[in-house]
C-alpha cells in the first residue's frame, strides 16, 4: 500500500494526456470525414443494440453532430489541461454513449478509448504542462497508482490478445494471418514473400509470443528498454498490414510512455524541451488511496479480468458464434468472407414469400458486415422484419429465414444458420442460441 501512495513526477502522464487529446482530436475529425452521424446513427432504419443496453437509443441528428463538437472542445481542454476532470467526464459520457449505440462499428480501440477515459478521471494527469491557474492545482500530486492502472489495463489488452490466440486455429493452421498475408501480397511490394512459410510463422508465433510476454517484460525495469523497442517495431507492422484499426497503433505507441521511469521522462522533457540540464529526482513522499476508491478499482479490475474469459461458458468456438466475443481482446483471430446473405419474410396467412434485400433499409457496410460474423444481430434483424412487416404492411403471422453463408479462418464456406431455421423461434440466450447454430466446418 506504501508504493501505491509514493509521490510520482507527473511529466510523463502530462504527456500521454497531451498525446491522448490530440489523437482523440484526430478520430473525432475523422468522424465527421465520415459523416459518422448520418451514416452509422441516423440513415440506417435497424440499430444492433447490445443486450444489456436495448433502451439506448440515439439522440435527433443536430443533437448528435453538436455531441461531436462538443466532444473535440472537451479533447482541446483535456489536451492544454485547463478544466482537465471536467472534460475528462463530458468526454468519457459522451465517446461512451455514441460508442454503445450500435455494436456494428465495435472496435477493440474504440472500447479501449473508453476505459481509459473513465480511469482518466480519477489521475491528476494536468499536474505538469498544463494551463491551470495555481487556485485549480491539486493537492494531491500524482501517486504511483495513478499510473499503475493505466499500465495494468494496457498490460490486459496485449496478455488477453495473446490468450485469444491459443486456439488450434492460430496455433496449427496458422488462421487468420495466412489468409490475411495472402490479402496483404496482392498489393504489397513484398508480394509472394508475405505468404512464405518464414512469414507466416513470424507473424503467427511471433504475434503470440509478443502478446503474451510484452506486459511483463515491460513491468521489468532490466527488460523494458528491449519491451519498448519491441512494442513500438510490433505496432509500427500493425500500422502497416492492418488497414482498419486506424489510431490503435499509434494510441499503444503513446502509451509506452508510461511504463518509462517517471523521473528519467522528466528530466528528458526538462534537458530537450526546456534546455536546462539540471535533473529532476522527485522528492519521496506519500499521498493516500481511500477505502471506496480501492473499491471502485478492484471491482473494476475484476470486471476486466472475467469479461475475457466469459466465453468459456458458452458452447462452441466463440469466434465463430460470437458468443464472448466483445470486450474481450479478441483481435484479428477470424477472418470471413461473406459468400451470399438472404433474407425471406414467409407471409403464413397469405401464403406470399417476400425477399428481403439487407441494403433496402438503410444498413451500412458495418451493418452488413455484422450479420456476418455476429449470428445474434441476424436475430435482431429478423426481429426488426417481423416488426417492421406488422406495422407497414400488416402482416400479423409471419416466418423469417436467411441464408447467410461464409468462409471462416480458411474453412470451406458454410452457413450459420439452417435455410428452413425460423428465426422468430430461437431464443435470444446464449444457450438457446448455440442450439441453432450450425457446427463450426471442419473442411479446408
Amino acid at each position: 500500500m506504501k508504493k501505491l501512495t509514493q509521490q510520482i513526477n507527473g511529466t510523463s502522464l502530462a504527456i500521454f494526456r497531451i498525446g491522448f487529446g490530440l489523437i482523440m482530436i484526430w478520430e473525432l475529425i475523422y468522424f465527421l470525414r465520415l459523416d459518422f452521424v448520418k451514416v452509422f446513427l441516423i440513415d440506417p432504419q435497424v440499430q444492433f443494440t447490445y443486450s444489456f443496453l436495448p433502451f439506448l437509443k440515439p439522440l435527433p441528428e443536430p443533437i448528435l453532430d453538436v455531441l461531436l463538437i462538443v466532444l473535440m472542445v472537451a479533447c482541446f481542454f483535456i489536451t492544454i489541461g485547463r478544466y482537465y476532470k471536467q472534460a475528462m467526464i463530458v468526454f468519457f459520457v459522451g465517446f461512451t454513449y455514441i460508442f454503445l449505440l450500435d455494436k456494428a462499428y465495435y472496435n477493440n480501440h474504440l472500447y479501449l478509448i473508453c476505459l481509459l477515459s473513465f480511469l482518466m478521471i480519477f489521475i491528476p494527469a494536468d499536474d505538469a504542462l498544463s494551463f491551470k491557474k495555481n487556485k485549480e492545482k491539486t493537492a494531491t500530486p500524482p501517486l504511483y497508482w495513478h499510473i499503475l492502472i493505466l499500465r495494468l489495463q494496457l498490460a490486459l489488452v496485449y496478455f488477453f490478445g495473446g490468450v485469444a490466440k491459443l486456439n488450434y486455429d492460430w496455433l496449427i493452421s496458422n488462421e487468420p494471418v495466412r489468409s490475411m498475408l495472402a490479402n496483404l501480397s496482392k498489393t504489397s511490394f513484398l508480394g509472394d514473400a508475405l505468404t512464405s512459410n518464414f512469414s507466416i510463422y513470424f507473424f503467427t508465433y511471433g504475434g503470440l509470443l509478443f502478446d503474451l510476454l510484452i506486459p511483463f517484460l515491460l513491468f521489468i525495469p532490466k527488460t523494458r528498454k528491449m519491451a519498448v523497442l519491441m512494442a513500438l517495431l510490433f505496432n509500427v507492422l500493425n500500422a502497416w498490414i492492418f488497414e482498419d484499426i486506424n489510431i490503435f497503433p499509434y494510441f499503444m505507441m503513446l502509451s509506452l510512455l508510461l511504463f518509462l521511469d517517471t523521473d528519467r521522462v522528466a528530466n528528458f522533457v526538462r534537458k530537450k524541451v526546456e534546455g536546462k540540464k539540471t535533473s529532476v529526482q522527485t522528492a519521496v513522499s506519500f499521498g493516500n488511496l481511500k477505502k471506496p476508491m480501492l473499491v471502485v478499482l478492484g471491482v473494476y479490475f475484476l470486471i476486466q479480468l472475467i469479461l475475457p474469459v466469459r466465453h468459456l461458458l458458452y458452447n462452441g468456438n466463440t469466434d465463430w458464434t460470437g458468443l464472448g466475443q466483445r470486450f474481450a481482446w479478441r483481435m484479428k483471430i477470424q477472418h470471413r468472407t461473406l459468400e451470399k446473405m438472404e433474407f425471406k419474410v414467409w407471409d403464413v396467412q397469405k401464403k406470399v414469400i417476400y425477399p428481403v434485400g439487407v441494403d433496402q433499409y438503410g444498413l451500412n457496410q458495418d451493418q452488413i458486415n455484422l450479420l456476418a460474423f455476429d449470428p445474434t444481430a441476424i436475430l435482431q434483424f429478423a426481429d426488426f422484419l417481423k416488426t417492421h412487416t406488422k406495422k407497414n404492411k400488416s402482416m400479423n403471422d409471419v416466418l423469417v429465414k436467411a441464408t447467410v453463408e461464409v468462409t471462416f479462418n480458411g474453412r470451406a464456406p458454410q452457413k450459420i444458420f439452417n435455410d428452413d431455421l425460423n428465426l422468430l423461434d430461437v431464443g435470444s440466450s446464449a444457450s438457446e442460441l448455440s442450439k441453432w447454430i450450425q457446427p463450426l466446418n471442419t473442411n479446408r
